[in-house]
């Protein structure tokens, strides 16, 4: 849903281009919140914004995405993440970026409490000493960061294959994309 404080003469013909479900033009923010907590009600909600007006809506959304490089400092203190280039296609990134830092992150606390039940099952059975079970905790604590760290590799969220069915028109999206990108450069 596009949420716009702009005319509906300018935010529709924009919400028909990128498909989106609704446009709510001339909004101001109060209405704006209304919109977002409306939506936050039946499913996590992510709100994109770069003004004044945007600011309270953006703090209002479960996570608040700001344009950061021409939009205003408000709206960049309200948001949870700032772009810091103002083409809505870096939203997609970002959220490929923490999607995978989340996998990550998960992936190696699984790992680290493991290993770290492991080790205890040693110790109760007498087979690892107190000190030896410390160092041994230390080495793991090491491990399971240094495996968080790959969430900072480069194009690793760009790394995973889209897993959608031909009939969802995967390909016709990516040619509009590429013809929205030309556009916008």
């Amino acid at each position: 849903v596009m949420v716009s404080g702009d005319r509906a003469a300018a935010a529709t013909p924009i919400g028909a281009a990128l498909r989106l479900d609704g446009v709510l033009a001339e909004q101001s923010p109060a209405q704006k919140i209304e919109t977002v907590r409306a939506e936050s009600a039946r499913a996590p909600t992510a709100m994109v914004g770069d003004g004044v007006n945007d600011a309270p809506a953006l703090a209002a959304a479960d996570v608040g995405i700001a344009m950061g490089a021409h939009g205003t400092a408000a709206a960049a203190e309200a948001g949870d993440v700032v772009l810091l280039v103002d083409r809505v296609d870096r939203v997609a990134d970002a959220l490929a970026i923490a999607q995978h830092a989340r996998r990550v992150a998960l992936q190696a606390i699984l790992l680290g409490m493991g290993a770290s039940a492991i080790a205890m099952g040693f110790a109760a059975a007498g087979l690892l000493a107190p000190l030896a079970g410390a160092l041994v905790q230390e080495a793991i604590d090491v491990f399971a960061i240094l495996y968080a760290l790959r969430a900072l590799r480069p194009g690793a969220a760009e790394s995973a294959p889209a897993t959608l069915p031909a009939e969802a028109g995967l390909a016709e999206r990516h040619a509009e994309h590429a013809g929205l990108r030309q556009l916008a450069d």
